[in-house]
């Protein structure tokens, strides 16, 4: 029986089925997607754990001498928001204005995370960064 919108419950069932299908489909292929680029700036790995690694940007001068600065992005938004475009980066105006410039990388999430806590990212993972950069910079 179809309601007053057209469809029924076996049309909803089948539609459901379907998202069902798509979206399995969509998680096989997650792994394989290719890194995205920062877009506008150099950068160097000088740090990794499992998957989550520290860039270094590289800027046209070299650093004033300021402390580094470290970007922690959110752990379900890609760090690479923060360096989109020539002339539409926040990281660029860092490295112009003679910031030393970090960034955490946490890679994709995958099965494997699925037991980490808030601690496993606070005290390993930053942490592990900001040793890292301290035993760089001397702090």
């Amino acid at each position: 029986m179809k309601g007053p919108l057209g469809f029924g419950m076996d049309d909803l069932l089948q539609e459901a089925l379907q998202l069902r299908r798509k979206l399995a489909d969509g998680l096989k292929l997650l792994p394989d997607v290719e890194d995205v680029g920062y877009g506008a700036t150099a950068r160097e790995e000088v740090w990794s754990d499992g998957k989550v690694k520290l860039y270094r940007f590289i800027g046209a001068q070299p650093p004033s001498g300021q402390p580094p600065l470290l970007i922690v992005y959110a752990l379900v938004n890609r760090p690479y928001m923060v360096d989109l475009q020539d002339g539409r980066s926040l990281v660029q105006k860092l490295l112009a204005a003679g910031q030393d410039v970090y960034v955490l990388d946490w890679g994709y999430p995958d099965r494997s995370e699925r037991f980490l806590t808030l601690g496993d990212y606070l005290l390993r993972f930053v942490d592990g960064a900001v040793d890292h950069l301290r035993a760089q910079h001397g702090g």
